[in-house]
């Protein structure tokens, strides 16, 4: 009977040694997991987009490979996944594509697919306008005599900028500005900006085990049974000590 306790205690303690080398790197990712998760928002974990394209294609998030946009004196204009852009401030909305941006008395008038956006020089919006684009736009084709043209489907016409009359037109010796591709810097800015994966929610993921779905939320059950496991052989085996 001595023998097989001796026995069982060795079994036992052996196993609670190894548990609890292997566990101890779980415990630890926890641990500093959870104490970040705690000072998030001080640091301002919960608002800091994730910058790795490999974390975040891990999440599904892929980055589009080119954003065309148009050029300013000392900005870019442009749309992307349903935003109007200055630079990569967000001033509005935009539905896509992009049709054109040109400037008229020192506004910029941003046609969009359904809307005419108005900005200050400066990227300030001004207002959104969603009944004066007539149907089946294609582009905005540049500005004849303070008139903006609107190139359509079925011919061209001009809008007033002041009074916003549309009127059909024959104008064709107007320049549109030509969209071209933003800066790479300002490209990535944008496609970080396009997500919501935030630090604090990567850190809760690793926390939970989320990080690999449903098999690593079952993982993070299996590591928590085998720490009350640890707790209960523990505390056998101080038991036995004792007796």
């Amino acid at each position: 009977m001595r023998s097989f306790k001796r026995s069982l205690r060795l079994f036992m303690l052996r196993w609670h040694h190894r548990i609890g080398f292997i566990l101890s790197l779980f415990v630890i990712l926890i641990a500093i997991t959870g104490i970040v998760i705690n000072h998030a928002n001080r640091f301002g974990l919960d608002t800091r987009p994730i910058t790795s394209p490999w974390i975040l294609s891990w999440y599904g998030v892929e980055f589009v490979g080119e954003i065309k946009g148009y050029a300013t004196a000392e900005s870019w204009i442009s749309a992307f996944q349903g935003k109007l852009y200055w630079d990569s401030e967000s001033v509005g909305f935009c539905a896509e594509p992009l049709k054109g941006a040109e400037m008229v008395a020192g506004i910029w008038f941003v046609l969009c697919d359904t809307s005419l956006t108005l900005l200050t020089s400066d990227g300030e919006l001004i207002e959104i306008l969603d009944d004066v684009v007539p149907d089946n736009t294609s582009a905005l084709s540049g500005v004849h005599d303070d008139w903006l043209v609107i190139a359509t489907e079925t011919g061209t016409q001009t809008l007033h900028p002041d009074t916003l009359e549309l009127k059909p037109d024959t104008v064709t010796n107007t320049t549109a500005r030509i969209a071209t591709l933003l800066p790479a810097s300002l490209q990535a800015d944008l496609n970080f900006k396009s997500h919501s994966i935030t630090i604090e929610r990567l850190l809760l993921d690793l926390h939970s085990g989320r990080i690999l779905q449903m098999p690593g939320a079952l993982f993070n059950d299996l590591v928590a049974l085998a720490m009350i496991l640890l707790a209960l052989s523990g505390s056998w085996l101080w038991l036995q000590r004792k007796l």
